[in-house]
């Protein structure tokens, strides 16, 4: 087994497991909190951090992407990048404080100032660790990003509560989002090995400026059409609705978020190996895709057949209203689940302008048909564009795979046949059993959606084994390359005498 495919087999695994763990952690916090807090507090913050997020990409200027991807950089250059994100930050930071009461007037909401006045200074402590991070990710410590990561969202999670509990409302997301910043920047000192040297200026950050400026303009864009519904919602429906939307996008991203996020940070390295053979890099792109498929898929459309259950079970009948929201945004999400890897590949490949270009359109279009959409239906409304606007994106950015990468279209929606089919098979059953049986009884919510949980998982499960069998050799050779154990792969299901 190769170094490389050594290391980002433990990534996986390290990855997989200190996520997996924060992210149940942080999903159960969410969920008391939810019943403590209310819509307007949600509504708030996510207000605030879209302006936080926006103006935090300019303060590293995606250097610290530039790190991880350039072989040959210095401890100059690192030290350069370390001061300048420092600089940069501090100046947004002061810049955002002063034009927090602008901000809060054009919202047309007066809690919001205090809350951009003291969440600007969270950019410094977030531009600290930039250096140390890139580093520990660079050299594929993942173990150690992982142990940060978890650590970090239990502190979190544990403050957040508290103040919760003693009546601190939105004041208690906000001192928690802040607390987490000052504890990652804490440990990601203390774990790695790199410290910054004698300021000698800036100067030497600038060879790296070129590819860092490239990939800022398109995570600026990116996350604003990934988050301007917020603002627009904010603007035109209220806090109320805008936290409603957010606790949707919460939801409807919890089945892709981990399992993406954790495929994405682990690819981005593996696919700088290997970018000049495109042949190699597509069939990565492939095999990744596929997998996460396989594990999304089925959730998402699980979360939309569930959903008026899932809702009241999970958050309580103040948030009934985020059901169809919460439907529309899991359509969504099956394009969301799989084309973070492919803006990946074109940005590991050298075609960052590429993946600019896309998020640009998507930065202009998105906006347009979420203002439209809230305009006529509010949150619903918002919600169903959004909808339909990605999937139109999404055919036009395999195109762009195609072109620039050689990427097989066909190749690509081959390997995702299997899990598209079992997700339709497993909605049917689900419509049905609601439909035809458990209308037929008074049951309890959460009763209901148990019996549909155990269901649809064992209805997904049937369909792929006596059905698609032969699908799962794709599945199972992807699971062999990602380090599982051949003693587990060699039986049933995945054993079968008509595997090619």
């Amino acid at each position: 087994m190769s170094e490389l495919k050594r290391k980002t087999i433990s990534g996986v695994a390290f990855l997989s497991l200190g996520k997996g763990a924060g992210k149940l952690i942080s999903f159960v916090n969410t969920l008391i909190l939810a019943r403590i807090l209310a819509p307007e507090d949600y509504g708030l913050l996510a207000m605030a951090m879209v302006f936080i997020g926006i103006l935090g990409f300019f303060s590293d200027m995606g250097l610290g992407m530039a790190i991880i991807q350039k072989s040959d950089v210095t401890k100059k250059q690192t030290t350069a990048v370390f001061y300048l994100a420092i600089v940069n930050s501090v100046l947004l930071a002061t810049l955002l404080f002063l034009m927090s009461g602008y901000i809060a007037s054009w919202m047309e909401s007066e809690a919001l100032a205090p809350i951009l006045a003291t969440m600007a200074w969270l950019m410094i402590t977030n531009a600290m660790f930039v250096v140390p991070e890139s580093l520990l990710a660079k050299e594929m410590q993942f173990k150690l990003i992982s142990f940060v990561e978890f650590i970090t969202i239990i502190l979190q999670c544990a403050i957040t509560l508290m103040l919760a509990i003693y009546d601190y409302q939105v004041w208690a997301l906000v001192i928690g989002t802040m607390a987490a910043s000052v504890i990652k920047l804490l440990l990601f000192f203390m774990l790695s090995k790199w410290r910054p040297c004698g300021f000698e200026g800036v100067s030497a950050a600038f060879s790296l400026l070129r590819y860092g400026v490239s990939v800022t303009y398109s995570r600026v864009t990116w996350f604003v059409y990934t988050n301007i519904s917020i603002l627009i919602l904010g603007k035109m429906n209220g806090e109320k609705q805008t936290g409603i939307f957010s606790m949707s996008q919460s939801l409807a991203n919890l089945p892709t978020e981990h399992c993406t996020n954790l495929v994405v940070q682990v690819a981005s390295p593996l696919f700088s190996k290997v970018q000049g053979n495109l042949t190699s890099l597509t069939n990565a792109l492939c095999r990744l895709t596929a997998g996460i498929a396989f594990l999304t898929f089925p959730m998402l459309a699980g979360v939309i057949v569930t959903a008026p259950e899932l809702v009241i079970v999970l958050l309580g009948d103040k948030w009934a209203s985020a059901v169809i929201p919460l439907q529309f945004l899991c359509v969504m999400g099956f394009c969301k689940a799989i084309d973070p890897l492919i803006t990946q590949a074109l940005i590991s490949s050298g075609r960052a302008s590429v993946a600019a270009h896309y998020t640009s359109i998507c930065a202009v279009v998105i906006p347009i048909t979420i203002f439209i959409g809230s305009y006529f239906y509010q949150i619903n409304g918002a919600a169903f564009a959004l909808s339909a606007t990605y999937l139109l994106l999404f055919s036009y950015l395999l195109f762009c795979a195609k072109r620039h990468l050689g990427l097989s279209i066909s190749q690509y929606l081959f390997l995702l046949k299997t899990p598209v089919s079992g997700a339709i098979v497993m909605s049917i059953v689900l419509i049905l059993t609601k439909t035809m049986v458990l209308s037929l009884w008074p049951l309890l919510e959460i009763t209901s959606l148990i019996i549909q949980v155990i269901l649809g998982a064992l209805s997904y499960f049937v369909w792929i084994v006596f059905f698609r069998r032969k699908d799962l050799y794709y599945l199972r050779d992807l699971l062999s390359s990602a380090g599982l154990a051949n003693r587990l792969l060699n039986r049933w299901p995945f054993v079968s005498k008509n595997s090619p």
